[in-house]
């Protein structure tokens, strides 16, 4: 769809700017969307049921849930808060799992607390911050999952694709834990930075989702078989069984967002 044809299908009910740019907020009755001045859908809320995840992306990002087979990740990361579908989502439907947010932007933070019913919770610390600048402050080794999803409005925050981000995810992550990426499907022929995730990730996983993205799963190499449960890849029969089990709580296919990381295994 071209920018024109997509602003005149929606409404636009709220607009401010900072010092990165435009932030503004859409309804069309039945959704409502953030965007950074650009037709591209930093977020997108079924405003009957908010939790339901709309993006492929979104949705391939919490699919690397199964790959903690039958436990539940007791810490998340999330870097980049947009609407904040992601960690509104796992906070409300994995009461267990406690969260960190670093959002660049305290512009970003008051529209998804004010038009995207973002909770106020214990369990749940915003931090407004570079995400860069916060992994190297965090404490080492404190989180099960790490999902990244920086984008400002010119396109993908240019850290993402850097060595020392990757080693900054390293550090921030417990041997064994997962880093999940949201980058562009052009993204796939940077060789270089693909070398050098893989050379740090020993276990990658990766799929192309119907809306462009390429969406990585990487996890970090385990350093005693007590470092991490479970300790393997869960099995294609595990996993889809995993999905099954969850699918109806997260209100969409698990194993269908999930299968075409399983064809593009790498170790």
């Amino acid at each position: 769809m071209k920018a024109s044809e997509w602003f005149l299908l929606h409404f636009e009910i709220h607009r401010r700017s900072d010092e990165w740019g435009m932030i503004q907020v859409f309804d069309d009755g039945n959704k409502r969307y953030l965007s950074f001045g650009t037709a591209d859908e930093q977020s997108c809320q079924l405003k009957q049921n908010p939790l339901q995840l709309q993006h492929d992306y979104s949705r391939a990002m919490l699919t690397s849930l199964l790959m903690f087979g039958d436990q539940t990740p007791q810490r998340m990361t999330m870097l980049g808060l947009g609407g904040g579908s992601l960690p509104a989502t796992i906070h409300e439907l994995l009461p267990e799992c406690e969260i960190d947010v670093a959002e660049l932007r305290q512009a970003v933070v008051q529209v998804a607390r004010q038009y995207f019913k973002l909770p106020r919770s214990p369990r749940m610390k915003i931090h407004v911050q570079d995400a860069g600048v916060w992994l190297d402050e965090a404490e080492a080794g404190q989180c099960d999952w790490l999902m990244s999803d920086l984008f400002l409005s010119d396109g993908l925050d240019q850290q993402q694709l850097q060595e020392t981000f990757l080693a900054r995810c390293d550090r921030h992550l417990k041997p064994g834990g997962w880093l999940v990426l949201n980058l562009w499907r052009e993204h796939r022929d940077h060789g270089l930075w693909v070398q050098q995730l893989k050379d740090r990730f020993p276990t990658v996983l990766h799929a192309t989702t119907n809306d462009g993205n390429w969406i990585v799963w990487a996890r970090k190499a385990i350093t005693s078989l007590t470092d991490a449960i479970p300790t393997t890849v869960p099995s294609d029969s595990e996993a889809k069984q995993r999905a099954k089990e969850l699918s109806p709580q997260f209100g969409f296919n698990l194993w269908q967002a999930a299968r075409p990381f399983y064809r593009n295994r790498q170790r």
